[in-house]
C-alpha cells in the first residue's frame, strides 16, 4: 500500500508546498525494511481530514505537522528544517526528535547504579542535558520495522556504553495517526542491563503556523499538575516540589502564557518557562506511584493548549509523572527554519512528557531504572480541534520589550537544598 500524500483543496498554497512525495517502491503487507528508508526520506501519514504527519526516520522526527483549522486552511505547527541533514547537523535546539538516553539534565555528568559509577558528557554548565555531547537519539537514522498511511514504527538500538550508559538499549518508536485527529506516539525499550531510561518526544508547537509572525505568549494553556521542581542556577532541580498556586507557575486554570512570564526570570538569564511540573496530582508521593517511570499503562490529559488566533486547541495526553514546558527563551532568531525563516523568542513551545529531571539524585522523585526483562512504556497522545478564532495575532516581542522583561527583578532563588518539602 502507497502512502498517499493528500491534496484538498481547502489546503493554502503554503501548506500544499509542504507536502513530500513518499519514496518509491511498493510495501509487502504494509512492511518496510528499514533499508527502503534513508534518513533523509520522510514517512507522511495522513487521515480523512487532511491532517498530515512527517516522519523523519532520522531521530524518529517529526518534521512536519499539518492540521487544518476550522475553516479548512491547513498549516505545519510544527518548528524545523527543509533539509532533513539539518537535523544531523544544526539541531542544537532539538527540534522533533526523540531524545535520550536520559531526557533533561543529570547533575555533575555522571551518576551511580548497582556500586558503579558511569561518566557522561558534560554539555550543559557541568551537567548533562538530553544525553550528552552525543546526540545519539536524535541524530542517527533508525530503521522503519512497518508503515503505510496511517502508522510507522522505528527501531533504534543504544550500543552497550554508548553516551556513557550501561547495557544495550533496544527502542521502538510508533507513530499512528487517526481519523479523529489523534497523533499517538508510543515508546518502548528493553535493556541488555539495568540502566537508567527516560526517553521524550522533543517537537515545538506554534499552533498559528510555525513561520507565524505571531509567537506563543498569546496561547492559553492548562497544566494538570500542582507542584513543580524549582531549580538551581544551571537547571538542576534543587530537590523541592513547591505548590504553584498563586504563582506564575499556576496553570491549574487556562490563562495565557503571556500573563506572567515576565515573573519567571531565575535561573537568569532568560526570561520564560523551563520547567518541570508533577503531574496528576503527584506530590510527595509520586516515588511509590510510579514505576519504571511511568505512573500508569494508560494515559491521562496533561496539557490543553489553545490559540484563540487560529481557533486551534491540542490536548496532550501521557502516562508519565513530569512535563517540561519550555516556552522558547533560548530562540532569538538566529536558528533559521522551514521557508528561510528565523524562529523569534517565544517563536514556538515545547511540551517534554518524563521522568522528572535528576531523579538519579533524588531518592524522592520518581525513578526510572530498567532492569532487563522488563519493558519500559512511555505514551504521548496528541488530540487536534478546532473552534472559530477569537483573538488578534499578538507580534513577536520587538528588542526593547524582551530587554524589558528581562530588567524585571529576579524572583527569589529557591534554596539550593538536597531535601524535599513544602
Amino acid at each position: 500500500m502507497a502512502i498517499i500524500a493528500l491534496l484538498d483543496c481547502s489546503l493554502t498554497k503554503a501548506a500544499r508546498s509542504l507536502l513530500i512525495a513518499p519514496a518509491p517502491g511498493p510495501f509487502s503487507h504494509g512492511v518496510l525494511p528499514g533499508h527502503f528508508y534513508s534518513g533523509t526520506t520522510p514517512i507522511v501519514l495522513s487521515n480523512a481530514n487532511n491532517m498530515q504527519v512527517h516522519i523523519l526516520p532520522v531521530g524518529a522526527t517529526i518534521q512536519r505537522l499539518i492540521v487544518p483549522n476550522e475553516v479548512g486552511v491547513a498549516e505545519d505547527v510544527v518548528l524545523g528544517f527543509d533539509d532533513p541533514a539539518q537535523y544531523q547537523t544544526s539541531n542544537t535546539q532539538y527540534f522533533g526528535g526523540i531524545v535520550g538516553r536520559v531526557a533533561n539534565r543529570i547533575a555533575n555528568a555522571s551518576f551511580d547504579l548497582d556500586g558503579q559509577t558511569s561518566h557522561l558528557g558534560a554539555n550543559d554548565r557541568g551537567n548533562t542535558l538530553h544525553g550528552g555531547f552525543n546526540p545519539l537519539f536524535e541524530n542517527s537514522t533508525w530503521d522503519v520495522l512497518e508503515a503505510d498511511s496511517t502508522h510507522v514504527k522505528l527501531h533504534f538500538t543504544s550500543p552497550d556504553g554508548a553516551q556513557g550508559f550501561p547495557g544495550a538499549l533496544q527502542v521502538t518508536a510508533t507513530y499512528v495517526l487517526t481519523d479523529n485527529n489523534q497523533l499517538q506516539l508510543d515508546i518502548e525499550a528493553t535493556a541488555s542491563k539495568t540502566t537508567p531510561v527516560n526517553l521524550a518526544q522533543h517537537t515545538y508547537f506554534n499552533l498559528n503556523g510555525e513561520a507565524s509572525p505571531a509567537n506563543v505568549l498569546n496561547y492559553e494553556l492548562y497544566i494538570n499538575g500542582d507542584f513543580y521542581t524549582p531549580v538551581d542556577l544551571t537547571q538542576i532541580p534543587t530537590g523541592q516540589l513547591l505548590p504553584v498556586n498563586g504563582t506564575a507557575f499556576d496553570f491549574t486554570k487556562p490563562r495565557t502564557i503571556g500573563s506572567r512570564i515576565n515573573e519567571v526570570t531565575y535561573p537568569p538569564p532568560h526570561v520564560g518557562y523551563d520547567h518541570n511540573w508533577a503531574l496528576f496530582g503527584l506530590g510527595m508521593d509520586a516515588t511509590s506511584k510510579t514505576h519504571i517511570g511511568a505512573i500508569s499503562n494508560d494515559v491521562q490529559l496533561a496539557v490543553t493548549l489553545h490559540s484563540p488566533a487560529s481557533g486551534r486547541y491540542m490536548d496532550l495526553y501521557t502516562n508519565m509523572p513530569g512535563l517540561q514546558f519550555y516556552s522558547g527563551n533560548n530562540l532569538n532568531g538566529s536558528t533559521v527554519g522551514k521557508g528561510a525563516y528565523p524562529y523569534p523568542i517565544y517563536g514556538g513551545m515545547a511540551l517534554e512528557t518524563q521522568v522528572w529531571p535528576d531523579f538519579l539524585h533524588e531518592d524522592k522523585f520518581p525513578s526510572s531504572i530498567l532492569q532487563p526483562g522488563e519493558v519500559y512504556h512511555h505514551k504521548w497522545h496528541l488530540h487536534f480541534y478546532n473552534k472559530p478564532a477569537t483573538g488578534a495575532l499578538a507580534p513577536a516581542p520587538t528588542g526593547v520589550a524582551v530587554a524589558k522583561a528581562a530588567s524585571v527583578k529576579p524572583a527569589p532563588a529557591p534554596e539550593n537544598t538536597r531535601r524535599m518539602g513544602l
